[in-house]
């Protein structure tokens, strides 16, 4: 018995050595990479899903309560994803050690992939659907562009990331262009949808996307009152300047991210983007302005602060206008940051300045 006893003690004893000889012949890298990282959650596949809003809501303003709950719970897998890869590339952004930093972009470019190489988000079946999807991939496009190419060793993943990109940018241009409604085809969802494919646009060396995500941005400025609101969503009754917000979001970001890719302008009358941002942040600080144009007291809390992420669109837009007036306005609230642009959009824009010189060759 002692002896058997004995045995066992041994055994114990021999795995627990081995597993730490194993634990020190890890890579840097690979140590921390399992430190860092978070569980990849299985890949979204498919999405059918109605309105948010009740069926006899001609303005879209009027939110069915159970529906609008089944939309978020939907989609809440998806934007869990995004907001985790966010924050990794915001910890990588802040990371000074090179193995760290490189487990860190490493754990995005490795939890894309994995939805990438299952063709995720391949079947919207319904109408809503097809609308939700386009900033969800969007969002994923952009972290990933910020983690791609720091690691060596993953341009076989990276490849099969991109094609996978492409394919569903192509479907969004596909659902815009022939089956989304005319309100759709020109208010924030097709922001949201512009932002999504000229990103994949960049990465891909597309130019077809790009071109229609220039031309989408054209038109949503053009479209804009000289005030600098947008009137498809000041029609939103109460969520009109909820709607002006999340127009702006994807907007000037798309703006912002082609001038820094080379495309010029990206299809901005800055100056009128100037107005439009102007207009933006100061009924933010006063709803009572977009109350004035429809009649409706705003769902919007009054303040900046009380909307930070609404109006993290204002670093890329300082780093694209110069704007230094506007500047001052949310300097003391920093770091904004918007899991859907990237993350800390801080982190990525203060103190750059973004040239809108043609430089693209493709």
């Amino acid at each position: 018995m002692a002896d058997l006893t004995r045995w066992t003690l041994n055994r114990h004893i021999a795995a627990s050595l081995l597993t730490i000889t194993a634990a020190m012949a890890m890579t840097p890298e690979a140590k921390a990479a399992d430190e860092t990282c978070f569980k990849t959650p299985t890949p979204v596949m498919s999405l059918g899903f109605g309105s948010r809003y009740e069926a006899d809501s001609k303005t879209r303003s009027a939110i069915d309560e159970d529906s609008d709950a089944a939309v978020t719970k939907a989609l809440k897998p998806i934007d869990q994803f995004i907001q985790n890869l966010a924050k990794v590339v915001s910890k990588a952004q802040k990371e000074k050690d090179v193995a760290t930093r490189r487990a860190y972009q490493r754990c995005v470019v490795d939890s894309i992939y994995s939805w990438a190489k299952a063709d995720a988000l391949n079947e919207m079946r319904t109408f809503n659907a097809k609308l939700s999807v386009p900033s969800r991939v969007g969002g994923l496009a952009i972290v990933y562009a910020e983690a791609r190419d720091q690691v060596p060793g993953l341009h076989d993943r990276e490849r099969i990331i991109e094609k996978w990109l492409q394919k569903r940018a192509q479907e969004a241009v596909q659902f815009f262009e022939t089956e989304a409604t005319k309100g759709a085809a020109r208010n924030n969802l097709r922001a949201w949808a512009s932002m999504a494919v000229g990103e994949v646009g960049v990465l891909n060396r597309d130019r077809g996307l790009v071109e229609w995500s220039i031309l989408s941005n054209y038109t949503m400025i053009a479209n804009a009152a000289p005030d600098g609101s947008l009137p498809l969503e000041m029609n939103r009754q109460r969520h009109a300047l909820h709607y002006q917000l999340h127009a702006m979001t994807p907007l000037v970001t798309s703006i912002a991210r082609l001038c820094e890719a080379g495309y010029g302008k990206g299809g901005a009358d800055l100056d009128k983007l100037m107005t439009m941002a102007r207009f933006s942040v100061a009924a933010v600080k006063d709803p009572g302005i977009v109350q004035k144009i429809n009649g409706k007291s705003q769902t919007v809390k009054p303040g900046l602060k009380n909307n930070l992420s609404s109006i993290a669109w204002l670093e890329p837009y300082v780093s694209l206008t110069n704007d230094l007036e506007m500047t001052k306005e949310f300097s003391s609230l920093r770091p904004l940051s918007n899991s859907k642009l990237g993350g800390n959009q801080t982190a990525l824009y203060e103190g750059r300045r973004i040239s809108c010189t043609i430089t693209a060759q493709n």
